[in-house]
């Protein structure tokens, strides 16, 4: 059974006084601060609720699983990603100065949300369970087709087609994948220790990528 979200609940604190309507919220909302400062493994249903304060089976009423819930907020970080690349959209750059920054932006999300970036990106090995998910990392995807080819074709319900005509588009997101992945884990280091020189390596590492491709 899907879990949805109370249509227009507001935040709550996880000392809010406990009733029905806002548990899948809070449940959310308690994910979210792990993530933010801990790892997705700390995450359980059993420690979501008792940071909600309901019984541990309580959990199931609102999720169908823990995965589910994490690719519900998966699916939130893609929303904010399709804006991202919308607003990229929107200012009119040139085609290749707009990868440069969805790439820019995709490393500052690597940095600044690594358990976020996980689980928006393979953590899952069964994302199908949450069409949400689904629906919006395609959606992300066929964006990233306009920036990269300056319109979105992208078939979300042919990907046999889509993997023989959007190419670069997989080439692309491939390439900004791993950049983030190897300057998150260090594998690619920053020698000077600034920001400033970080993004303005992966500004040329987008930039060879791109002459290369063609």
């Amino acid at each position: 059974m899907t879990a949805s979200l109370p249509t227009g609940a507001e935040p709550a604190s996880a000392n809010a006084p406990y009733h029905k309507g806002n548990v899948p919220l809070r449940m959310m909302e308690a994910a979210e601060r792990i993530l933010a400062t801990e790892t997705v493994e700390d995450i359980t249903a059993r420690r979501l609720c008792r940071e909600v304060g309901v019984t541990s089976a309580n959990f199931y009423n609102h999720y169908p699983s823990l995965e589910f819930l994490l690719l519900e907020i998966a699916a939130k970080g893609f929303e904010e990603r399709i804006r991202m690349m919308r607003r990229l959209l929107k200012r009119g750059l040139p085609r290749e100065e707009a990868m440069v920054q969805c790439a820019v932006k995709t490393v500052e999300l690597g940095l600044e949300k690594p358990q976020l970036f996980r689980i928006m990106f393979g953590y899952s090995k069964n994302p199908k369970q949450n069409p949400k998910y689904v629906e919006l990392a395609d959606r992300s995807l066929a964006t990233l087709t306009q920036i990269v080819y300056g319109e979105d074709f992208f078939r979300a319900d042919d990907i046999a087609w889509s993997h023989e005509h959007c190419k670069r588009t997989y080439a692309f997101f491939s390439f900004i994948y791993g950049v983030a992945v190897a300057i998150s884990t260090d594998m690619i280091s920053n020698p000077s220790g600034t920001r400033k020189d970080l993004i303005r390596y992966v500004e040329a590492l987008t930039r060879t990528f791109i002459k290369d491709m063609g």
